[in-house]
């Protein structure tokens, strides 16, 4: 962060604690009210649209939907455009503030970055697929300097130099049946076997379990165990005893 300070790279930090910004980037802050990301996120985009300066060569070439999106985004489908004044009365950020920051975006090679802890409230995945829009509507990703990222210094050690060894962990076993399910449709997993649903762009069905072997967490808790409805968990748990 230090070195991209004296690099003169420009980090504003949108979030509604004014230390997320490291200090060594010296960020300018954007208060927001908590939780409400994805309207600012989408009011930017708008900007981006209305003003034509988003990237349509780049969204046409490399990105599917966008099409079906904008008539959402653009307040056709429903008679309210995701604009500067709609986001401001939910965000508490200025229309002109919102707007200023995406002409400004436009004219600079852009980084998006989000927290993963965005994740942890209502609807909390609406935020990275928005983030990912208006980074597409950039046309930046691929770029150096461009484009999004998720969880930058809180995961995974981003930009931490490799370690000189591993901890101590045992060998990971294959699966035998190649098959899996996302972590936060262990309810429904459990509650409607057989049924089908969609995740990361394909159709597979739900196993019937019979048998949960969990060890090194906590399936039951709300972080750990990645659910949305601990409650609901616990109902399905309830079920299969039964």
């Amino acid at each position: 962060m230090t070195e991209l300070a004296r690099a003169g790279v420009e980090v504003i930090n949108v979030s509604p604690v004014r230390d997320d910004g490291p200090q060594a980037a010296r960020a300018s802050w954007i208060p927001i009210r908590p939780n409400t990301d994805t309207a600012m996120l989408l009011a930017l985009t708008h900007t981006l649209v209305a003003e034509g300066l988003h990237d349509e060569e780049f969204l046409v070439r490399y990105t599917t939907g966008f099409e079906r999106l904008r008539p959402y985004l653009m307040g056709e489908a429903d008679g309210q455009p995701k604009d500067a004044d709609w986001a401001a009365a939910i965000t508490d950020v200025a229309a002109d503030t919102i707007r200023a920051l995406a002409r400004r975006m436009a004219a600079n090679r852009s980084m998006i970055s989000a927290s993963w802890s965005l994740q942890r409230a209502d609807h909390g995945e609406q935020v990275y697929w928005a983030v990912v829009l208006l980074a597409a509507a950039l046309g930046q990703i691929g770029l150096p300097g461009g484009g999004f990222g998720f969880g930058y210094g809180s995961a995974t050690g981003i930009a931490d130099a490799p370690l000189a060894f591993g901890p101590p962990a045992m060998e990971v076993l294959s699966n035998p049946l190649g098959r899996a399910i996302p972590a936060a449709r262990i309810a429904d997993c459990l509650l409607h076997p057989g049924e089908r649903y969609d995740y990361n762009g394909k159709s597979d069905t739900y196993p019937d379990i019979r048998l949960v072997y969990w060890a090194g967490g906590n399936p039951f808790s709300p972080s750990p165990g990645h659910q949305s409805a601990a409650p609901r968990l616990a109902k399905a748990r309830d079920h299969h005893r039964a």
